[in-house]
């Protein structure tokens, strides 16, 4: 019998194909990357016993459970030990089902300063040997915005100033707006703040700016945070942040975004 596949789901398997591959390649790439850097991968847990953690909130037996949420609060449910490497590539879910891939990597515990600049180097790494040299990585420090967080309408102000919604942010009441907005557009390679201007000088890399406007959220990070993009893609993002009472540095990328930069084993090597 002759099964004549219609051309609207021929197309459609293919591309799903393509993107499958692109996805694969991806994931084979980043575990290499990480293999060769002495990280050992991980497999964290589907779901989370919680009415706190963001994500896709389900009830079983009258409690409450989060399916795939933010990585690093899955983590907190695990032993780790001090002086961990660890890298992880795992789906992770929204309040709406919306799904991602992420990939990233925790380092626990050791010198704060030489982590950072692990896991910098890490995540440059991992994009260079994908191929993608289009990027930035913007650094900064929590607490940067502090005064403001503690003012009326402080969280609305955060949102505002982590999407850079400028006319928001003119249309609220806010002491000291002119400095806010100066703070909000540095973007330099030197800042004066001694940690991100040693990152700089240590990592020597075009591509890592000092951006004082950079807001990371949840709110466990402390310390040093980033985010990594594009031309137009946010690719991922990180940053310390403090764990059953063991500091860690880590950061994640999402894979769907990677894909749009990467252009495949076979097309580069025909370039």
């Amino acid at each position: 019998m002759l099964i004549v596949c219609h051309p609207v789901l021929y197309s459609a398997v293919v591309i799903l194909r393509m993107v499958d591959r692109k996805l694969s390649e991806i994931a084979y790439s980043i575990r290499e990357s990480f293999h060769d850097s002495g990280y050992t991968e991980i497999f964290p847990p589907a779901f989370l016993k919680s009415d706190k953690v963001d994500g896709f909130r389900f009830i079983y037996r009258n409690k409450i459970f989060v399916l795939e949420p933010d990585i690093t609060l899955r983590l907190m449910n695990r032993h780790i030990t001090e002086n961990s490497k660890i890298y992880y590539i795992s789906q992770q879910s929204d309040e709406y089902l919306n799904e991602s891939l992420k990939a990233g990597s925790e380092i626990m515990g050791g010198d704060e300063d030489e982590t950072n600049i692990e896991i910098l180097r890490m995540a440059i790494k991992i994009l260079d040997n994908l191929g993608i040299k289009n990027y930035n990585i913007d650094i900064s420090l929590t607490g940067i915005f502090d005064s403001y967080v503690r003012k009326k309408d402080g969280q609305h102000l955060i949102r505002a100033v982590k999407s850079r919604n400028y006319p928001q942010i003119q249309d609220m009441e806010i002491d000291d707006k002119d400095k806010l907005l100066q703070i909000m557009d540095t973007r330099t390679r030197k800042s004066g703040i001694d940690k991100l201007d040693s990152i700089i000088e240590r990592i020597d890399d075009p591509r890592i700016i000092i951006d004082l406007g950079t807001v990371r959220q949840p709110e466990y990070y402390n310390g040093l945070i980033f985010e990594i993009y594009g031309k137009q893609e946010f690719l991922g993002g990180g940053g310390n942040y403090i764990m059953k009472n063991l500091r860690g540095c880590g950061f994640s990328l999402d894979l769907q975004a990677l894909s749009k930069l990467y252009h495949g084993s076979h097309e580069r090597v025909e370039k």
